[in-house]
């Protein structure tokens, strides 16, 4: 009766309750509120895909990425330090995971550590941009997007795609305000030797994490935490 009672108020939120604060919900949850953390996950499920499928470039281990993250945080709430920052903390906790995920994997092929990576455009032969649909053009960018190194990337995605500040950005990969600029710089760079006159009116449309992925995380991190506390 729990377990169906937590699955079944998940068509009744609200995708973004804004008008709480990440402090209230925390507090809420901690409490025992059973939406309280529902509302966290809606209000960052996007977030947090967008930064495992950056990472990991693959839909299925994102998802998974996203919910370990939430069942981490959720039963870590009482080492968040707040009162802000939150965001940046979950982040944090999905880049870690993220990571180790990818270094355990065995398909791992260019080197992360490589300052002087670029991404060879010429190796791309797209069709005209004039022809091409916007579901076709988020599908290039996003293939583009994937072909860059690692540590490009996920600051790319972060800064560009889920509009994160620079500070916000170093705190999630734990490097610093320079070299997310110097990175992000370099990553345009590559992209836009095809996709300049797309950029910005493609980039908040790339990676969409909403509706049935954005309920299936919700109901899949519910009953992970209802197992645990059962």
């Amino acid at each position: 009766m729990i377990k169906q009672s937590l699955v079944s108020t998940i068509n009744k939120l609200r995708p973004n309750n804004t008008l709480v604060s990440d402090e209230q919900l925390i507090i809420q949850t901690q409490a025992g509120e059973k939406n309280a953390f529902e509302h966290i996950m809606r209000r960052y499920n996007q977030r947090l895909f967008r930064i495992a499928r950056s990472i990991l470039k693959d839909d299925t281990e994102a998802l998974d990425i996203v919910q370990e993250t939430y069942v981490k945080a959720y039963f870590q709430l009482d080492q968040y330090r707040g009162p802000t920052g939150f965001g940046s903390w979950l982040s944090r906790i999905a880049t870690n995971e993220a990571l180790g995920r990818l270094r355990s994997s065995k398909y791992i092929t260019y080197d992360f550590d490589d300052p002087e990576y670029e991404f060879d455009m010429e190796s791309c032969e797209p069709e005209p941009l004039n022809y091409l649909a916007n579901q076709q053009l988020r599908e290039l960018l996003e293939n583009a997007i994937d072909q860059l190194p690692l540590h490009y990337r996920s600051v790319y995605v972060l800064r560009a795609i889920q509009k994160l500040s620079t500070s916000e950005t170093a705190i999630t990969l734990d490097i610093s305000e320079d070299t997310v600029k110097k990175r992000f710089s370099r990553a345009r760079k590559n992209l836009q030797k095809i996709f300049e006159s797309h950029l910005q009116s493609a980039e908040l449309s790339v990676f969409e994490f909403a509706g049935e992925r954005c309920d299936l995380i919700v109901k899949n991190v519910l009953e992970k935490l209802h197992k645990k506390l059962s």
